[in-house]
């Protein structure tokens, strides 16, 4: 087991090791799931139906197969309890009362609460995970000969709930989420982009992972979070771009243009009332300056634009023209974009970071091979 127990708290090393991508797709996977459930709940609330029962215990398997995929046991032993637990309310559908829901509610909350608590300060409240165990442990052995209401509201005062009255039940509404952390909030808003065209189809998940090869090629030169940041938020401003525009094929006249340069400053913005992403924000504002001096907003060049600026520009070239499309294979646009960054050396990108970029993509072709 990857789990450290010590006195009041846990962790768990080897999930926290994986790559901060991996672990930003488990929190959506895993905020996905609650809200799935939390849709289940109330519509059997409302008006019940058998099917959201099995919609609900479909996503609590899905919650606790991707814990076992990353290693994070002690909450694969909690869903496997709370599986257990539904698994006979799903063998009698009928048997279904608000009680239940709730402390369904309840607890994927209190996971997911431990689940933020644990990747942003790397521990988690021992003394709470091993309460939820327990109370779901005593409700498993007492549903064992059937599922009763008293059972589940004993269970939600356990967990420090309330217990649910009848005339209360059916107005049962779950807990308002804590806010996400900064970077969960970037990659949501950075997948709200890429659903904006189909062109944009994991655009921000590929430009992650590319930036980071890239930074980790030439020394980390940049701060990997912010640099993260950056890659997250620098198209950002295309979501207040006009969808005539932005899905525009041919020329845009030089308004449009104006109107298309604009995402820049937005992003930049945008970022500058966050706290502590100022290095972010100025790679966002320059990832548009060419290395020669003709790029837009300020017209930099050469080292006057951030380095994570530069990276990001070679970058963002090589995603547009590897978007997949139907007339041209993945391993042609591969080719097609690295000929193009090096045509513009020295004139658009920064030669230095183009030659490191070159071997980022040939271990990209490699894997493909």
């Amino acid at each position: 087991m990857n789990t450290t127990v010590q006195s009041n708290f846990f962790t768990c090393p080897e999930f926290l090791k994986m790559e901060r991508t991996i672990i930003d797709d488990f929190v959506d996977c895993t905020r996905e799931c609650c809200i799935e459930v939390d849709s289940c709940v109330k519509a059997l609330n409302r008006h019940g139906g058998s099917e959201y029962i099995h919609r609900m215990f479909r996503s609590m398997h899905s919650l606790k197969g991707n814990c076992q995929m990353v290693g994070l046991a002690p909450f694969n032993a909690l869903m496997h309890r709370i599986e257990e637990i539904f698994s006979v309310l799903r063998a009698h559908p009928e048997q279904y009362f608000p009680e239940l829901g709730e402390f369904l509610l309840l607890a994927t909350d209190e996971i997911e609460q431990l689940l933020t608590e644990l990747i942003n300060e790397g521990v988690g409240d021992e003394l709470r995970r091993s309460r939820l165990a327990a109370v779901c442990d005593e409700l498993q052995q007492r549903c064992a000969s059937g599922l009763r209401s008293e059972y589940f509201r004993d269970a939600l005062i356990a967990l420090g709930g309330r217990g649910t009255s009848k005339a209360e039940s059916a107005k049962t509404e779950r807990t308002a989420p804590a806010l996400p952390a900064d970077l969960v909030l970037m990659q949501q808003w950075a997948e709200c982009i890429d659903h904006l065209s189909i062109f944009r189809k994991n655009r921000s998940t590929q430009t992650v992972q590319l930036a980071n090869a890239l930074n980790q090629a030439v020394g980390t030169i940049v701060d990997p979070e912010q640099l993260q940041a950056a890659a997250l938020m620098h198209d950002i401003g295309m979501a207040f771009i006009p969808h005539s525009i932005f899905n525009k094929e041919g020329h845009l006249s030089r308004e449009e243009q104006r109107i298309i340069q604009d995402h820049v400053q937005i992003g930049y913005q945008m970022l500058q009332r966050f706290s502590g992403w100022d290095e972010a924000a100025k790679m966002v504002l320059d990832h548009h300056e060419s290395y020669d001096g003709t790029g837009y907003p300020g017209r930099l060049s050469g080292e006057q634009i951030h380095p994570g600026g530069r990276m990001l520009a070679i970058i963002d070239t090589f995603c547009s023209i590897t978007t997949e499309r139907s007339d041209r294979s993945y391993k042609k646009s591969l080719l097609s974009a690295i000929s193009e960054i090096n045509a513009n050396v020295e004139v658009q990108f920064d030669a230095q970071l183009v030659n490191a970029f070159n071997d980022v993509v040939r271990g990209l072709i490699m894997k493909q091979n």
